[in-house]
């Protein structure tokens, strides 16, 4: 048995070194060095509050991921993914060039001595701002329409005003703090609490955790009573320039809707706009006016609304002369114990200004001259004032005089 053990016993030892060797390189062929690449690993920065005592804000400019390649075996590595590694930045060695470096290591010590680690961009950079904080207004928006017959009249924050504070260039971006509150279906004044959002210049929302807000909700007060629609009124004062008059008043809108407790709608019929100049015109003026200025107290409108667009025409006056005979003019309230002779100068006339559409038709018998001579003494009463009918859009110069004898029967 022995010797049949040790029969070409030189053969049996190389059949199990050749064994141990097809063994291992078996294995390393299965299990062969790996090269892989990490991608987007979260930086994690450390010591930021050395900034603090500096009065400056920071923002990562480039560097808050980093990609790393991996090296190791196959068994180790492939089982690897972003959440096995740790990266983090020191931001208290940040250079005078704003840059900081990053360091990668993985969460497993056991991992570690089995792979090695590349660092893709190994740099974060860094831009340090002073801290700024400037207040701003609370605008309140609302959404939805109120029940048929009711209107928003009012809105107002607690606290109305906010504190932004952030690096300087983000506050700069900040042009507008608002809330806004749904007031679908509602008919009565309601309080709500309403996030704060911070706005730019273009309308878009500011999305910065660098930046802090002294309140991230406030308490709104949405004031909603009853409307009534009610006409509007514009008028004109003053008196154009020689010679031209106003033909036209045309104005948008002409009724709005106003907003009040109902006690305060029922004392309102109208809306009496401030008058509109027309002192000196000779052409036409277009001009916009605020209706929230001549509200009664306790009535608001719309914002919408409140706005009225007015064009007012400015036309140039025709003439027109009349040579009125003495049979054309009446004498009022005569004394029947008198007798009364009218004599006219030579150059007495009426000249009459207006209108070419008032002018068109006008007869001087539209005119109704007249003389009162309830003042009237015995003698020659002379440079008597002669009465015209009240016309519209008519204006009269006389010139000439008029004299009355009186003398008794």
């Amino acid at each position: 048995m022995k010797r049949k053990l040790f029969n070409n016993f030189g053969y049996k030892l190389l059949s199990v070194v050749l064994a141990i060797v097809l063994w291992i390189v078996v294995v390393n062929i299965s299990d062969s060095a790996v090269t892989v690449q990490i991608e987007d690993i979260p930086v994690e920065q450390l010591n930021g509050e050395i900034f603090d005592d500096l009065d400056k804000l920071y923002e990562v400019s480039s560097g808050d991921t980093v990609d790393i390649i991996v090296k190791g075996r196959r068994s180790i590595v492939s089982e690897l993914d972003v959440d096995d590694f740790i990266a983090t930045a020191d931001l208290s060695t940040m250079s005078v060039t704003g840059a900081v470096q990053i360091f990668v290591k993985p969460k497993s010590s056991a991992v570690e001595k089995d792979i090695s680690i590349t660092v893709v961009d190994n740099t974060m950079t860094l831009i340090l701002e002073s801290k700024a904080s400037t207040q701003f207004p609370i605008k309140i928006k609302t959404m939805g329409a109120t029940r048929d017959g009711y209107a928003v009249a009012g809105t107002y924050a607690s606290p109305n005003i906010v504190t932004v504070e952030g690096p300087e260039s983000s506050v700069a971006k900040v042009t507008d703090v608002e809330v806004l509150v749904d007031v679908a279906n509602k008919d009565d004044t309601f309080v709500e609490t309403a996030t704060v959002y911070l706005y730019d210049a273009y309308g878009e929302k500011i999305e910065n955790n660098k930046l802090t807000v002294s309140v991230e909700t406030v308490d709104v007060t949405v004031n909603i009573y009853p409307t009534k629609e009610v006409p509007v009124t514009v008028g004109t004062v003053g008196k154009p320039a020689d010679g031209y008059t106003v033909s036209e008043v045309i104005y948008q809108p002409q009724t709005v809707e106003i907003i009040g407790l109902q006690e305060d709608l029922d004392r309102v019929e109208a809306i009496v706009a401030e008058s509109i100049s027309v002192a000196g015109l000779s052409e036409d003026l277009q001009t916009t006016i605020n209706l929230t200025e001549d509200l009664p107290d306790g009535i608001t409108i719309p914002q919408s609304s409140s706005e009225v667009v007015i064009t007012i025409t400015i036309e140039k006056l025709d003439e027109k002369v009349f040579k009125p005979l003495i049979s054309d003019i009446e004498l009022t309230n005569k004394n029947d114990k008198f007798k009364y002779l009218v004599s006219l100068s030579d150059d007495f006339a009426i000249e009459i200004s207006g209108l070419s559409s008032s002018l068109e038709d006008l007869s001087l018998s539209d005119l109704g001259l007249s003389v009162d001579c309830t003042d009237l003494v015995l003698g020659d009463n002379k440079d008597i004032a002669i009465i015209c009918e009240d016309i519209e859009g008519i204006e009269y110069t006389v010139t000439g005089t008029i004299s009355v004898s009186v003398s008794g029967k």
